[in-house]
């Protein structure tokens, strides 16, 4: 490597460093960009908008914009021609991209405090940032109802994108089972159970969770038409003598984003109560997750890592979204066996049949 090949690249790591260390500022001014109308102005127009356009148009004074205009104009959010400015293609991504948006709404509303207290809780374990909601909380899953407004609307626009289109490929995939009886372990408020039993339609499901999920799932408008159709069993896994029962003939026990909400030791201890049943009915055991190291591009893999922490802050302190050979680790661990594998499924997800 020449000298002047040197000295490009160390200045193109001094820069993405600086990136890195006023990263909260550039989000912060990108969120109240948002918030405030003027990326969605910049979107609306043509030929790009100047100052005092933008502050007519955003409601904020002419210095609020210059602050703004200028962050985000060293960011690459915007771009400047003429003294006007308009989108770049990365603040197109930020308001017109679906999946760009709950993934910034998520941080912005539901971790962004949180995230404070990242050293405390990776040194103790503890989802330390839950205090910033609720100090007596020890988990954020029974509180999920309880959650501010906007902050429980952001978790659950997160979860059901990132959800949605793995939860219709997994169905499709399973479509030449006959499926009469299925278990959805952690299903929340029934989402997958929805499109489950629209499509298998001579199914029954029995939703197996929290108490606090169950009255989710029986106040969930979408499941009005379906709850007859729909058992629940309640149950805290956290509690090592908690096991399923069940007397009615089981074709499927699904796991949808469930077990990455627990520790390795934890997920290893339910995957082998599950696996009674399993092998009582001979039934497989579907493991839908999000794979580290299984993702389509460098921005998904970067976008599943980073959302570890809000397992460590937030949901439970002891978690992540795993690796393919840490699920497998847990997988052998408990005992099953792998049958298939079958990814990407939607965004970026992986599915794993097991028995």
């Amino acid at each position: 490597m020449t000298l002047n090949e040197h000295k490009k690249e160390l200045l193109s790591a001094y820069e993405d460093a600086q990136k890195i260390a006023f990263a909260p500022f550039i989000f912060q001014a990108t969120a109240a960009a948002k918030e405030t109308g003027l990326l969605d102005a910049l979107g609306q127009s043509d030929t790009g908008l100047n100052i005092e356009e933008l502050a007519k148009k955003s409601g904020l004074t002419l210095y609020a914009v210059k602050i703004l205009t200028d962050i985000l104009l060293t960011a690459k959010v915007i771009k400047k021609e003429n003294q006007k400015y308009s989108l770049s293609l990365v603040g197109q991504c930020l308001i017109y991209d679906r999946m760009t948006e709950v993934n910034f709404d998520f941080t912005h509303h539901v971790n962004y405090k949180a995230l404070s207290h990242t050293k405390e809780a990776l040194k103790t374990g503890r989802p330390c940032g839950l205090r910033e909601f609720d100090p007596s909380w020890s988990t954020i899953y029974p509180h999920l109802k309880d959650l501010p407004e906007e902050v429980q609307k952001a978790w659950f626009a997160f979860d059901h994108f990132h959800s949605d289109s793995a939860d219709q490929a997994a169905i499709d995939l399973l479509k030449n089972r006959e499926i009469r009886y299925f278990l959805d372990i952690g299903g929340n408020t029934g989402r997958f159970i929805h499109k489950a039993l629209l499509n298998w339609t001579k199914a029954r499901a029995c939703l197996v969770d929290l108490p606090q999920q169950i009255s989710l799932m029986r106040a969930n408008t979408e499941l009005k038409a379906f709850q007859d159709r729909i058992d629940d069993y309640p149950i805290d896994w956290l509690n090592d003598e908690a096991s399923l029962h069940i007397d009615t003939d089981i074709d499927l026990i699904w796991m949808s984003q469930f077990l990455d909400c627990f520790s390795h030791s934890q997920a290893v201890s339910i995957l082998k109560r599950v696996r009674l049943l399993s092998r009582k009915y001979a039934c497989p055991i579907a493991i839908l997750e999000p794979i580290v190291d299984k993702q389509r591009n460098a921005a998904a893999t970067l976008s599943v890592a980073s959302c570890s922490l809000y397992f460590s802050c937030l949901a439970n302190g002891n978690s992540k979204f795993f690796s393919s050979d840490e699920l497998k680790s847990i997988i052998d661990e408990a005992g099953l066996i792998v049958d298939s594998v079958h990814e990407p499924l939607g965004v970026g997800h992986s599915l794993y049949l097991c028995r």
